[in-house]
């Protein structure tokens, strides 16, 4: 690539081309310089986190709205005319390595574990190959988790990246902090903006990726969400930007009819999406071929802006990548048909999704009139991994005490709110509390309904308690059925029984109790360590075996009725099984490596000649000099050695 500059900004410095992924040790001297750096290392976000649920939600709900009346995409394209935002040239004489990471942003350990591989060269020695790093980074969507707010990019996005490639400390301080730094070769980082991009309307990754500021030793180049990569050799590489559930915006659309003009017969295309679009089209046609009656279900908004931009390249097309989903999957044409190579690359650093439920084989789509068959070339992790860590979802609450803390306080708050409203004097009970009455009934199958039988009687003198008790199962239900398009019936239906499950938890904890403080200590109901009694035992309890109830259900649901897809294993942070690819333009062909990262480092040390100053909390500060090049932390034992997914895929222009 030609000779780039890039900005001088704290917390930055650069590694050459071809480092490995363990630093290059090198012995500090005195300098006239020197830079103070900060690194804070994330945790991945907790999605089942109480206050995370309640937060996801709103921004959810406000984004998707506002989103409706407000189009940032309209403004970028007035501020940036279709005159002034032309293709960006690679000028290269040889061979362009080009790498492709989606779904980055979450937690320290991947997210800084795949910003290292992707800023290094990849050593094969297995398949005798060395891959060089990429000189373009193509980042394929959601680059921060959960959303960009309170410092998301930074911390989440930039520490990372910075770290893993930082830019140069000059060897004399510079009069102008913000002078650009002159570093032949620089690489580019692109990117495509996903839903939790647009959270905040793109104002975070405009200002990160829109206004050619350098990010570490990269350097940006787009104006807008959406670009277009000129290569040599006739490739090119077209990156979409699609809001939310909004068809393509008029300047983009016509912005894309421009560059069309530009292609040359033989011209090949890798399209560039936020989500694999069409694994939802074929779902959707599979679903409308099994219902009797016509279905009044549509292609999603953003299948038939892809399908638009689809249609409009024709046979230029050769590849669409797409991250979202958090895995590795390849749909390739069915022998003696004719259709782009369909890729899902979203292992980029959020935690895992599954694989086991892709269809296998898809239903036809179709693109301008033509159907397209595919069949699923490649998965990873494979379907029986898949299943086997959807499984382990039992194990919450080992992975997640504050989702279970808050399952331990609705069952304290529904059994605190029945037992108030059973101190009411009623005849059938004895004008006894629920609690003592309970606190009679032996451990037994038999007395089940008994105790069922109470409940109810008391539920039926307390409208705030039905109330209670109806949320609970509403919750569930509408849990169940999140995402699921199929069968919501159903789903409704399993996620209310899901709910009484929970009901009838909280009022077995209420029976145990009865039966260990009242029966068997002696205790008074109304006494003070009764009371502290059973709000410990509750909590305690009720936060382990609530926890254990909820994941065996998702697991349960998954397995027999396909529902909490992303529950399941959102619930358990997955942050192995990581993937991304390195692509290499040579001539008149294109080869694939799709890479996976099995394990990601989860113990740092900080890198030989960078000096260690602080550390608070989670945030480090370091001192670095025009010496310290290379990644600011390296893994504690050996390197991190990613590995094919599966043989490269090779793709001829012509």
């Amino acid at each position: 690539m030609k000779e780039q500059s890039i900005e001088f900004r704290a917390g930055e410095a650069p590694t050459p081309h071809s480092a490995p992924l363990a630093i290059t040790r090198s012995t500090p001297s005195p300098t006239l310089n020197s830079r103070i750096e900060l690194y804070t290392q994330e945790a991945m976000v907790n999605w089942l986190g109480p206050l995370q649920l309640m937060r996801t939600g709103l921004q959810t709900a406000v984004a998707t709205t506002m989103g409706a009346f407000a189009d940032p995409r309209e403004v970028l394209a007035m501020l940036n005319p279709r005159d002034s935002n032309p293709p960006i040239q690679v000028v290269a004489d040889g061979d362009v390595w080009i790498d492709y990471l989606a779904d980055t942003g979450d937690g320290w350990d991947s997210t800084y574990s795949m910003a290292l591989c992707v800023s290094h060269a990849v050593e094969l020695p297995e398949h005798q190959l060395s891959l060089p790093r990429g000189d373009v980074l193509l980042l394929g969507g959601d680059q921060v988790y959960p959303t960009p707010a309170r410092n998301g990019y930074r911390t989440r996005f930039l520490d990372p990246f910075r770290a893993a490639f930082p830019a140069p400390v000059p060897k004399e301080r510079p009069n102008d902090q913000d002078q650009p730094v002159r570093q032949p070769g620089a690489p580019w980082i692109l990117a495509t903006p996903g839903n939790h991009d647009w959270y905040d309307g793109l104002r975070g990754f405009s200002q990160l990726f829109c206004e050619q500021k350098p990010i570490g030793a990269w350097e940006t180049r787009q104006r807008t969400g959406y670009y277009v990569l000129q290569l040599p050799n006739g490739w090119w590489i077209w990156g979409l930007d699609l809001q939310f559930e909004s068809m393509i915006d008029r300047q983009q659309k016509q912005y894309f009819e421009q560059m069309h003009a530009k292609l040359q017969p033989g011209d090949r295309v890798i399209l560039c999406t936020p989500e694999p679009s069409w694994v939802d089209e074929a779902e959707r046609l599979a679903r409308e071929e099994s219902k009797a009656l016509p279905s009044i279900e549509t292609q999603t908004p953003r299948f038939r802006s892809l399908r638009e931009i689809e249609e409009l390249l024709g046979d230029h097309l050769a590849v669409v990548l797409a991250g979202d989903s958090h895995h590795y999957a390849r749909y390739q044409p069915k022998p003696g048909t004719q259709a782009p190579q369909r890729i899902t690359c979203g292992g980029g650093g959020a935690f895992l999704n599954a694989t086991h439920q892709l269809p296998d084989p898809p239903k036809p789509i179709n693109v301008g009139g033509t159907r397209q068959h595919y069949e699923l070339a490649a998965v990873y992790p494979d379907k029986k991994t898949s299943e086997q860590l959807r499984n382990r979802a039992w194990r919450l609450p080992t992975r997640n005490l504050s989702f279970c803390g808050m399952l331990a306080l609705l069952y304290l708050l529904f059994d605190w709110m029945v037992q108030s409203a059973s101190t009411v004097p009623h005849p059938a009970r004895g004008n006894r509390s629920l609690m003592d009455v309970l606190s009679d009934l032996q451990a037994s199958i038999s007395n089940i309904s008994e105790v069922w039988r109470h409940l109810l009687l008391v539920l039926s003198h307390s409208p705030s308690s039905v109330m209670f008790a109806v949320i609970i199962v509403l919750g569930c239900a509408v849990f169940s059925a999140a995402g699921v398009k199929r069968t919501r019936k159903l789903a409704y239906a399993i996620g209310a029984v899901h709910g009484v499950l929970h009901l009838g938890l909280a009022i077995g904890l209420l029976w145990l109790m009865g039966r260990v403080n009242i029966h068997y200590l002696q205790l008074e109901v109304e006494n003070l360590h009764q009371v502290l009694l059973f709000l410990a035992e509750t909590l305690v309890l009720g936060g382990s075996l609530g926890g254990l109830l909820f994941g065996a259900w998702m697991v349960m649901g998954n397995t027999f009725w396909g529902l909490h897809s992303e529950a399941v294993f959102s619930s358990q942070c997955i942050a192995d099984h990581k993937c991304f690819l390195r692509m290499h333009f040579k001539g008149d062909q294109l080869t694939l490596y799709p890479l996976k990262l099995e394990k990601v480092c989860r113990r740092w040390s900080v890198a030989s000649g960078v000096a260690k100053l602080a550390k608070v909390q989670r945030t480090w500060r370091l001192r670095a000099t025009p010496e310290s090049t290379g990644p600011r932390f390296v893994p504690a034992s050996g390197a991190l050695e990613p590995q094919l997914i599966e043989p490269p895929i090779v793709i001829l222009r012509k």
